[in-house]
């Protein structure tokens, strides 16, 4: 288990950034050094060459000599050792800092580390491909997301120093209540603002009223009754961060419309530079690994997103 408070916020003391040279890999590292520099938490930089990359050298099984595999393994692992190097110029000296190669698919490496490293965070870059030069994200993200068992930040650009406008979406789950409290945590290491934002959507108000509610209350009151959906989340979102809320410029803001776009048309018009969620909301079967509003925000944001279990 990762380290965390008796409400579920993790202390962050441990962050993980997988790394394989590319520009969206090093946003990743950048981000995690001030969140590291923020918290005094340590880094595990891991780089992961690629074991089906290495497969897929070989066009034939015959042609895999044990030669052959060894002047493979041997170039994998000095290239592995060169983004490393690089990488740790990037970070300054007064952070802990470990380095890992591993040999490996992707996402099961990079699981793998974090589960030995306790990590706290796992920090990545959104896109990679599968060459021996640039081993690591691609689909390995979306995997990740969906199997950590620490929250994930997804940093999708540059660091431009610290946070200062943190959106969350809530929606009264409880892991949506757990990514308000990173938030405020969050910014207060950064001094940032929190905008916690509710989205009522209409059809999923009307899916929760039966065939003889909707017929003896009628529609026409559902403007009340979504008003009052966003003062119960907000509601909740206000006790959740009670002990925590000292000190942090807060705001409530509740529209209507459809979840995902209306959530990144909010951190669009508010300039927000960190979205931070949970993995899944109210209506999340435990089926499904990561919802859907989850997957579109990872998929269709620029913003840093993270994801919170």
């Amino acid at each position: 288990k990762n380290s965390s408070n008796k409400k579920g916020v993790c202390i962050m003391k441990n962050i993980l950034v997988p790394i394989d040279g590319s520009q969206p890999s090093r946003n990743a590292l950048q981000h995690a050094i001030d969140i590291a520099n923020a918290y005094s938490a340590e880094l595990t930089i891991v780089n992961i060459t690629n074991a089906d990359a290495v497969l897929d050298s070989f066009d034939v099984f015959e042609d895999m000599t044990d030669e052959k595999v060894k002047d493979l393994t041997k170039l994998a692992k000095d290239k592995s050792g060169y983004v490393l190097e690089k990488a740790m110029d990037a970070v300054p000296e007064n952070l802990m800092v470990h380095t890992v190669q591993l040999v490996s698919t992707p996402e099961i490496g990079i699981l793998s580390e974090a589960d030995k490293c306790n990590a706290d965070l796992i920090v990545m870059g959104r896109r990679g491909s599968h060459s021996l030069s640039e081993q690591l994200l691609g689909s390995a993200s979306t995997y990740v997301l969906a199997h950590a068992k620490c929250p994930v930040l997804l940093a999708h650009n540059e660091k431009e120093g610290p946070y200062q406008r943190i959106l969350v979406p809530a929606d009264g789950s409880e892991e949506s209540l757990k990514a308000v409290r990173y938030a405020v945590e969050f910014a207060k290491a950064d001094g940032a603002s929190v905008t916690i934002f509710h989205v009522a959507n209409m059809r999923d108000l009307i899916a929760e009223e039966t065939a003889l509610d909707q017929k003896k209350r009628g529609l026409e009151d559902l403007t009340d009754r979504l008003r009052q959906s966003a003062d119960r989340v907000f509601a909740l979102c206000k006790a959740a961060i009670a002990d925590q809320k000292d000190g942090v410029d807060i705001h409530f803001v509740a529209n209507i419309g459809r979840p995902g776009p209306t959530i990144l048309k909010k951190a669009e018009k508010d300039g927000s530079d960190l979205l931070i969620m949970g993995s899944r909301g109210r209506s999340g079967l435990a089926s499904i690994l990561l919802g859907s509003v989850s997957r579109y925000i990872t998929t269709h944001s620029g913003l840093p997103v993270m994801i919170v279990k």
